[in-house]
């Protein structure tokens, strides 16, 4: 890893049983539109995995999965699976071996990564005409009277607190180099209906929310939770809720 970037474990060290309960799984078109592009379907290799929400999915399409992210925390939390192997390890040491990977994921994790040292590791795994996706969900929409205040939560409230990396999701990982033969797969998002409980511990697994409450800045997150729950109305109403999907596929 540069010396000069942040430890991504840094940020999700701790979280993984929140991540794991709280983080949206991806659409199984996505999944489906990934598989597709494959030549083969033999091995399946998710780095940066978090608590395994795509790693599990793409072992009903794969014969293995393995699966690595570098924090401990998410790794503990990741749901089992017989055809997926779990590692800690960092993006940059990806344990597989050469020429074996068909399909190669990072799913809301490649703007972590130093790609300097990721993309080497790609092609040292990837098996003749092998598919890399970054997949990323962007900043979520939200239906009802939460919507406004929320988007001043995200966009100025919470401005000071994201990591600098977060500007890659923001602008569709359109900004990260990527030296492959790309292709294109059909718009697709994240929906789901959520109780306010869900929406707020959604939440509370942002990197920028914990580093509020690490910064003395926790006022600012406790004031948009009361908001929100003022603005929800009865807690058990579900509201619709959307992540646009972006991806920057390749073959290699």
């Amino acid at each position: 890893m540069d010396k000069h970037r942040p430890d991504p474990k840094s940020h999700f060290e701790s979280g993984g049983g929140a991540y794991a309960d709280h983080r949206p799984s991806y659409p199984a078109r996505l999944i489906s539109d990934l598989v597709a592009l494959t030549r083969a379907q033999d091995l399946c290799v998710d780095v940066g995995c978090g608590t395994g929400q795509l790693s599990v999915p793409m072992a009903d399409h794969f014969a293995n999965v393995v699966a690595c992210d570098v924090s401990e925390s998410q790794i503990a939390h990741a749901s089992p699976h017989g055809k997926v192997a779990y590692h800690i390890a960092p993006a940059h040491r990806i344990p597989a071996k050469n020429a074996t990977a068909d399909l190669i994921l990072a799913a809301q994790a490649a703007h972590w990564f130093d790609l300097n040292t990721f993309y080497p590791e790609v092609r040292r795994i990837a098996a003749p005409g092998a598919i890399l996706a970054l997949i990323s969900y962007g900043v979520l929409y939200i239906d009802g009277p939460v919507s406004e205040r929320f988007n001043a939560f995200y966009w100025d409230d919470l401005s000071p607190h994201w990591p600098a990396e977060r500007r890659h999701v923001e602008t569709k990982y359109a900004e990260l180099p990527f030296p492959f033969e790309e292709l294109h797969l059909e718009p697709v998002s994240i929906v789901r209906h959520w109780k306010l409980a869900d929406f707020l511990g959604y939440l509370d697994t942002w990197s920028a929310v914990q580093a509020a409450k690490r910064k003395e800045a926790a006022a600012i997150v406790e004031a948009f939770y009361n908001d929100a729950t003022q603005l929800w109305g009865d807690p058990e109403k579900q509201q619709r809720i959307e992540w646009p999907i972006n991806t920057r596929i390749g073959r290699l």
